[in-house]
Order: structure tokens, then sequence, then C-alpha cells
């Protein structure tokens, strides 16, 4: 079945549309797809009617589709064969594949018109509109659109008296976009008079914006923001790379590697603030740590560690927006800010675990966080040392670790006489860090039985060294660790004597869908927009679905593994395609992702 059937779009033959429309949805998909969704799929976007799809199916070569059936014997396609350019059809319904394209009514307030208008202004791609200022392009858009509105008398909105006109006038407010653009809450503080209420002006703001087609900044900003999500992201991931690559040209002369000796660091952490100025007292915020996100925004609780000194320390984990910061740096929003971790409530103390952690190191004991991977064990701590200035030092252990690991082995210096190196661990002692332990149970007994006098004693003897090492007073130990069920087949129950020496929480994944969806909007959509809320939304909702205990045979995703999501989307993957890899990715051999990816079909 070859012939061309006249009520295929472009004139081009029928099988052809429907197999590209097949590796497209395929594609978007992110898999296989039923012989049903195409039929019904391709009659929606084009002419061609699902009867014609399904006898084609029914009758072709199988050269021209590949096809499985699943569990449940439904006929799937995996791929289909084409011979000719995408029909303009299908590019119209699914858009341009790996193409830089200028057509703006791809956003999706962007019609015929306003495309038009955008062009007679100057903004004739994507990239001019990534590149706008929103307020120009939103006052370009206003003065340039027919509207209904009567520009000035605002006697004519359905609700206001003439008395209602007559305050608002008085109040500076004159036209109808002026009052579009006003905050009901300024308006009535401003015009003092007891009939005219916020209600009143959210009700005439809603009548005008019905019967009007001018831009609100919300609007103009979601315009921008689609813009960005149709930019091809090659280009910039090859500016990042040239960046990289000029920075350590500037540091160094030349392109190389940066070695340094964990022995040569001899700077420590400043002292607390409340220390240094007269000005501050343990009682003042700006002298401590204060938990005043998420649970405790509304009521901030004083934690009692103190916030450092700034001396430039070297550990103290910086912002992405300072010049070297380092790939581990802490992504920043759009205010420049660092953002804080999505924090949960500990499971059984239900206070904010910022909080607890916080508190515990004021007290200076050591804490273990127990929790699921990408959880943000490591985050929280790195963004509190952040805050006050305080050295982190984090490293990974294993069944090889061995106490010389932790603490430094003896070596022959330059003259060939032996002496002590120091390893990460006792460095961070004298340093006066907050030394992160990551997956510390797996290590022989013999590794974490050297730490149990520090643990107990805050001070330690290393024979090996000939040292007895009283540590920095700002130094801190805090281990992590992933549960020890079957899902962390490496993961080992704890020793109860050295477990027995901790604080010990919980710290699981944000406990809704609103408080992670918030988190990586700011983390992954600044400064270039990447995905929509809504999409985001869904996103997170199905990571929600398989963190639950009915669903045991789907992978669980994590706030990490979310980012990698968010990742594949911006190089061009659909969100279900996205998903589903990183399902199957991150899958354990007792799991079945397929079953999770059957959820995903109505979902986008």
């Amino acid at each position: 079945m070859s012939t061309t059937d006249t009520t295929s779009p472009d004139a081009v033959p029928t099988e052809e549309v429907v197999a590209h429309f097949a590796n497209r949805l395929i594609r978007e998909r992110g898999g296989p797809i039923s012989t049903d969704d195409l039929v019904y799929s391709v009659e929606n976007a084009t002419s061609i009617n699902r009867d014609t799809v399904a006898s084609l199916l029914k009758d072709a070569d199988t050269s021209r589709f590949e096809t499985d059936r699943d569990s449940g014997g439904e006929l799937l396609i995996t791929r289909a064969t084409t011979t000719a350019p995408e029909p303009a059809a299908v590019t119209a319904h699914f858009g341009a594949l790996n193409q830089v394209t200028n057509d703006l009514t791809a956003i999706e307030a962007v019609d015929d018109d306003v495309e038009a208008l955008l062009n007679d202004a100057g903004y004739r791609s994507f990239r001019d509109l990534t590149e706008a200022d929103a307020a120009a392009l939103r006052e370009t858009l206003n003065n340039d659109l027919e509207t209904d509105l009567d520009a000035a008398d605002l006697s004519t909105i359905p609700g206001l008296t003439n008395s209602d006109v007559e305050a608002l006038a008085n109040s500076g407010i004159q036209t109808d976009q002026e009052l579009i653009d006003a905050s009901p809450e300024q308006v009535v503080e401003q015009a003092d008079r007891a009939t005219l209420t916020t209600a009143k002006i959210n009700r005439a703001q809603s009548a005008l914006e019905d019967a009007s087609r001018t831009f609100t900044p919300g609007e103009v900003n979601q315009i921008v923001g689609q813009a960005y999500m149709n930019l091809p992201v090659g280009g910039e991931l090859a500016a990042e790379q040239l960046q990289r690559h000029h920075d350590r040209v500037a540091t160094l002369g030349r392109a190389g590697a940066v070695v340094s000796t964990v022995a040569e660091e001899t700077a420590t952490v400043g002292r607390p603030l409340i220390d240094v100025r007269d000005d501050l007292s343990v009682d003042d915020d700006g002298g401590v740590y204060v938990s005043d996100t998420g649970h405790n925004a509304d009521s901030p609780v004083n934690t009692g560690l103190t916030v450092l000194e700034d001396v430039g320390y070297g550990m103290v984990p910086k912002a992405a927006n300072e010049p070297d910061a380092g790939h581990s740096a802490l992504p920043v929003d759009d205010d420049g800010e660092v953002i804080a971790p999505s924090i949960p409530l500990e499971r059984d103390l239900q206070m904010p675990i910022d909080e607890l952690l916080a508190k515990k190191l004021a007290r200076n004991v050591p804490v273990r966080i127990v929790g699921p991977r990408g959880s943000g064990k490591n985050y929280l701590t790195k963004y509190i040392c952040h805050k006050t200035n305080r050295g982190y030092r984090s490293l990974d252990v294993d069944k090889a670790t061995m106490p010389q690991d932790l603490f430094g082995p003896i070596s022959p210096n330059e003259d060939g006489k032996l002496e002590p190196k120091n390893a990460d661990v006792k460095q961070g002692l004298l340093n006066g860090d907050v030394i992160v332990i990551n997956e510390f149970p797996v290590m022989q007994s013999g590794a974490a039985m050297a730490l149990h006098q520090l643990l107990n004693e805050n001070k330690i003897v290393i024979k090996s060294h000939g040292q007895t090492i009283d540590p920095h007073p700002e130094a801190r130990i805090v281990v992590t660790m992933n549960p020890p069920t079957r899902e962390y087949r490496d993961s080992e129950p704890m020793n109860s004597a050295t477990r027995g020496r901790f604080r010990g929480f919980w710290q699981g994944y944000p406990d809704t869908v609103d408080a992670e969806v918030e988190t990586l909007d700011k983390q992954l959509n600044s400064p270039r927009p990447v995905v929509d809320e809504d999409t985001l939304e869904k996103i997170v909702e199905f990571a929600h679905r398989t963190r639950k205990d009915e669903f045991t045979n789907w992978p669980t995703l994590s706030t990490r593994n979310l980012t990698i999501v968010i990742e594949h989307i911006a190089d061009g993957a659909s969100p279900q395609a996205a998903l589903k890899n990183v399902l199957r990715m991150v899958a354990e051999p007792n799991q079945r992702p397929e079953d999770a990816h059957e959820a995903l079909r109505g979902i986008f």
C-alpha cells in the first residue's frame, strides 16, 4: 500500500505521514506506542481518518512498522521506517525537531496577529524574546494591540459606581490600563472610601482583562520563558565549556589540572561573629543560624549555631555566582541568593530537619543522618555551612577504608625522613570544619572504632602519628547513611556500640508536592527556564507516587533523580521520555520500571 491519499496532508503518501507521526509519537512518549494511540492521534492532528490509518497498519509491509506486544498482548509499534523528509503537517503538530526555528506562534500566547506585532517591533526570533526587557516588551504589545477597552472612561466598567470612579481618579487611576496594573490593596488604602473594596477592584480588573487583549506582567514573563524553552541548548553548553576553559587558563596561565595537598592546608575558619562584633549578642539573628524556611518560615527559630567571621576560608561552600565557586557550588535564585533546600519534618520528632541539625551542631555532638538516596542529606549540611561560614569537608568511605585513610599515612618527606601526612578527617579537626563522612557503616569496624574516642571525648590519640589532637572548637562530625534495606544492597546496619554515640535523624524526601516543586523550580528554572510549572508539578506528583509503600515494584525517584529528568528535558527529550529513562536507569533487579511506565500514559 503505497498510493498517495488525497486526504493526506501536503499530498504526501499516507503511509509516509503515519510513519513519521509514529516516530514522533514514540519519541514523545519515550517508547513503544499502541496502534490505537497512533490511530486516534493521527486522526486528531491531520485530515487522515482513523479507518484509513487502521487499514494501513493492518495491511502494511512489516518492514515499514516494527511491532511488539506488551504483557497484556496489546500490539505496540516500536519503530517506523521513513523514506522522505518529515511532512509539514507532522512538524506543525509536534514542532521542529533539532532545528532552530523562528516560528513564534509555537509560544502558547502568541497567535499570528501577536507574532506580526512582535516582528514589527524587532522581535523576530526566540533569541530576540529571551534578550528582551519584559517591561518594554509588554509596553510594545499593549500599545499596539487593538483592544475593546475605553482608554479613559472607567464609569463603563460593570460594578463601579460614579463615586467609585471618582475615588479611583483621586488616587491617581484614570485609565483602564492603570486599573489593570494597580494593586487592589494599595488602591483601597489610597482611595479611603468604604464602598471601594479589594473584591470590587478584583472583579473590575477581571472584567477589563476579559474584554481586552492586553498582556499582564505574568503573561509576558510566560512568553519570555517559553521562548527560552524553544531555544536549542547546544550553543549554551558550548559557551559554558569555553568559560570553564578560560577560567582555568586565567588561574594557571594554561589549561591543566589543579592539584593541592591536604597537609598544606594551614588556614582555619574564623571566630564567631558574636565574639568579633560588639553590636551582636547570642539573641541576635545576625550572629546565629536562623531556621526560617519551610515549616519555620512564619516562626523563625534561633538555633544557637553561631555564624563565623568570613575570613575567606577556602572550605566554606560558595554560591554558584561567586567567581571561584567550582562544580559543587550551591545554586542561586534570580536574585543571586543561595536556594534553601526543601526541608522536611523529622519522622518521629516532627521538627524541621535543619533546625535539629543546627542545634546538635551547636551542642557539638556527633550527628547521624539516615535517609534515602537523593533526599538532600549533604545539601542540607552544606547549606548550613554556607550560611554560617563554616568549612565543609565531605568524604565517601567504603569497605576498604582504613584508619590511615581518615587520619593520614606515614610517608617520607623530601629528605627521606618519615613523617605523618594529614588526611581529610584529621585536617578537618585541625581547621575547624564540619566533617561529613558518607555511608559511614560500610567501613570496616576497625576504621569506625578508631573514631570512638573522638565521638566520646572530643579528642583523639593518633598513635601512628604520635599525636593527641584536641580539635579546633568549631570542628564537628556528621555521618550519613542510606537505610539498610533491600533497595540499598551495599548499605550496612551501623554497629550498635558506634550507633549509640550519635544523635540520629531520619531525613526523608520533601513532605509535599508544592514544597518540592518550589525548590526544583528555583534550582532548575534559573537563569534559563527549562520546564513550565504545570509539567514540573506533574513530574513531582509522579515522583511522590513512586515513594509510596504500595508501589514497591516501582523504582523510587529521588529529588536528585528529578534534576536529571529536567536535564534530559533541557537537552530536548519529552517529559514522559525523560521520566521513563530515569526510571529504567535507577531500577533495582527486583523492580519493574515497565509497570511505572504504564502509569505515565495518562499524565502527559
